[in-house]
């Protein structure tokens, strides 16, 4: 994956990050420590995921 690419990949997970902390806040005000940790630890393994099924995918289109 090009850098580009990752960075763009990089702005997007960013992106959800906030947009996921934006809605909490607006509904509950601010999330106590432990809700903040629990979405961080969900978006990390979602974008763990999310490298690795396109890391497979990329390796897929490769084969002849």
């Amino acid at each position: 994956m090009s850098d580009g690419h990752s960075n763009q990949g990089d702005q997007i997970w960013e992106r959800l990050r906030r947009v996921i902390f934006d809605a909490v806040h607006a509904l509950l005000g601010p999330p106590p420590p432990d809700v903040v940790q629990k979405v961080e630890d969900i978006l990390r393994e979602a974008k763990r995921d999310w490298e690795e099924e396109k890391e497979c995918q990329d390796e897929a289109d490769k084969m002849p």
